[in-house]
């Protein structure tokens, strides 16, 4: 660098700084080789001291090459054994069913998992007897998993029942609420029309007329209605006309709608004593032959009895008698006959339903019309005017406070488009604003000339200079003292709330919970359960295999409820024991160590340590605390 001088140009200055640089890294590469080295050198002396702990590494690395080639093996073992299980899974599944090819494929699964770790303890033979054991590990799981997806259905099913349950219940309680209100419509409605008293016995009588039929009651109002205004002073000949349109409607086809039509034809001719063309018709149309059933009753041919109508010869009450009389004779019996079709049971049925549902809704109505008056009485009473004028102050206070969020922007868009003073905003704001204005003034006055491309750009910045006034009225208003006070009454609710929920305890908010809980519990809660698993688990038991057997001890019940099998001769301690005795057995050991010792390496540490707690574990299974 210095031999360069000043003369030098960049280039030739940054070149030497380069080789200088490499210089240095080359020197530092050296230097670490030859610490490297002589670590090396040191370690080789070391080793050179004692041949027999080098041949002893010498057996190590043999042994690893062993031991690479077990788990070369054991993967190659467990790559088969999955493959096996995938098949195992698809073909016996497809077979038998997906249960039984699950507990077949898990029992592959479980036997390459346990020969690759066998073939790591001891070649053919551990191989062999890890297979077995891995195997049984692999049907117990699978039996695991079969009986869980046996639960899940069985929650899914039990929970579906439940819910279906709640569901029947109330749609029979809103539907019998509803057809209990309009029956209630109803007794007026025929009181008036037939006499107190009398209405309502013949709504009974329609009932029955109604479970007998396929027609359903709603449809026999709506003809009783019809046949009021003519024969409403005999309603028992209104229930055998009814019979009699229904009997004959059933026969031809006739709809509900039809059958009304029809009933309230009868009623006119009854009731007006005339009898026209178009009213004959209105049967004629439809199928029911009532100028041949005329004819037949006075003797006369179609043509004749048309003429007759035509001059008026036929009273209305005659005909209507006369086309009752004949559609009883023709059509007689007919709604019988409907009635054990498919549509005519369906209907019978709906009827049945609907007078049950009809039960629960009079019980429920009945009742709710105390509690109804109740609140009438009292919203209706100084209650209602409290709350009147309690809802009058509310909706004031909240028109205020939309007033104010109003006047911010206002005051707001105003200052930046006019450039009008505020009132509201505070001198930051207020000169914030009036600088928008200025802006905003010489935007609009470079619109006025500017090209098309400009006009685009100033409109976008007109528009943002609106969008960050509506911003500031939005902010500030939040920001004042009449907003912060209302969202500290707002949270001051909230935490009222939560604080009378705590008071109350689970009974206010548990009760969600709990039955989300009761919902989620499996056939382990019912009693008896454990013959469930077996039932799973009794064509695919292992030999050797059991549920929950712990015939060599159990250090510690994983968890409440465990179940297990205990035979004669065993011991359960319970918690409180089993502490007492932890804490009993729980004292250090003392260890006392003589003779001489030869350490020569690192490795004879560590073997004088595993030798001493092998002695340990040995004399502390024989009994010395």
């Amino acid at each position: 660098m210095e031999e360069l001088g000043e003369a030098a140009t960049a280039a030739e200055r940054d070149a030497a700084r380069a080789d200088f640089d490499r210089a240095i890294q080359n020197y530092s590469n050296v230097e670490g080789q030859l610490q490297l080295v002589s670590r090396q050198a040191r370690q080789t002396q070391r080793d050179l001291l004692d041949t027999t702990d080098a041949i002893s590494r010498v057996d190590n690395r043999a042994g690893g090459s062993r031991i690479l080639s077990a788990l070369g093996q054991a993967g190659i073992i467990a790559m088969a054994g999955n493959t096996a299980s995938q098949w195992a899974d698809v073909i016996v599944g497809s077979s038998f069913g997906g249960e039984v090819g699950g507990l077949f494929s898990g029992a592959l699964s479980g036997a390459a998992s346990g020969a690759s770790l066998g073939t790591l303890l001891g070649g053919p033979v551990g191989t062999a007897i890890g297979a077995a054991i891995g195997g049984a590990l692999g049907l117990a799981g699978g039996a695991a998993q079969s009986y869980q997806s046996r639960d899940q259905a069985f929650m899914g099913y039990y929970g579906g029942l439940y819910e279906t349950a709640s569901q029947a219940t109330e749609s029979s309680l809103t539907a019998g609420t509803g057809t209990a209100a309009q029956r209630e419509l109803d007794a007026i409605a025929f009181n008036r029309l037939l006499g107190d008293g009398v209405g309502s016995q013949y709504l009974e009588d329609l009932r029955t007329l109604a479970a007998d039929t396929p027609m359903e009651y709603a449809d026999l109002t709506a003809m009783s209605q019809a046949l009021a205004t003519g024969f409403g002073d005999s309603p028992e000949r209104m229930l055998e006309l009814m019979e009699a349109i229904g009997d004959a409607g059933s026969a031809v086809g006739v709809d509900v709608s039809g059958m009304t039509y029809m009933a309230q034809v009868m009623s006119r001719m009854q009731s007006s004593g005339l009898v026209s063309r178009e009213d004959l018709n209105a049967f004629q149309d439809r199928g029911v032959d009532v100028i041949g059933m005329l004819g037949d009753a006075m003797g006369k041919t179609q043509g004749e009895i048309y003429d007759m109508i035509s001059k008026g010869e036929i009273s209305g009450q005659d005909a209507a008698s006369i086309i009752q009389a004949g559609m009883e004779t023709r059509y007689g019996g007919a709604m019988e006959l409907m009635g054990q079709t498919f549509d005519g049971l369906t209907s019978t049925l709906s009827d049945a339903m609907t007078e049950i549902d009809n039960a629960a809704g009079e019980g429920y109505n009945e009742k709710a019309k105390e509690g109804l008056q109740a609140d009438i009485d009292a919203y209706g009473g100084e209650l209602g005017d409290a709350l009147a004028t309690a809802n009058e102050i509310i909706g004031e206070g909240k028109a205020i406070a939309e007033n104010l969020d109003r006047q911010y922007s206002r005051e707001a868009l105003s200052a930046l488009t006019l450039g009008t003073d505020t009132t509201v905003y505070g001198e930051e704001q207020a000169a914030r604003l009036q600088e928008m204005h200025g802006q905003y003034t010489d935007l609009v006055e470079r619109y006025q000339t500017a090209s098309e491309e400009d006009k685009a750009i100033i409109a976008g910045e007109i528009e943002a200079l609106k969008e960050e006034a509506q911003t500031m009225a939005d902010n500030a208003y939040d920001a004042s003292d009449m907003a912060q006070s209302l969202q500290d009454v707002e949270l001051d609710l909230i935490a009222a709330i939560r604080d009378n929920t705590a008071a109350l305890g689970s009974a206010a908010w548990g009760r969600d919970y709990q039955t989300s809980q009761e919902l989620g519990k499996g056939q382990f809660s019912v009693s008896g359960s454990m013959s469930s698993v077996s039932a799973i688990t009794s064509g695919y038991q292992v030999r050797g295999m059991t549920n929950a057997q712990h015939a060599y001890g159990l250090g510690r019940v994983p968890y409440d409820n465990y179940a297990a099998l205990l035979h004669e001769g065993e011991r359960v301690l319970t918690a409180r024991e089993a502490r007492e005795m932890d804490r009993k057995t729980s004292s250090p050991i003392q260890i006392t160590v003589t003779g001489s010792w030869s350490v020569r390496t690192d490795e004879d540490v560590d073997a004088i340590a595993t030798a001493i707690l092998r002695k340990v574990e040995l004399a502390q299974r024989g009994g010395v605390r």
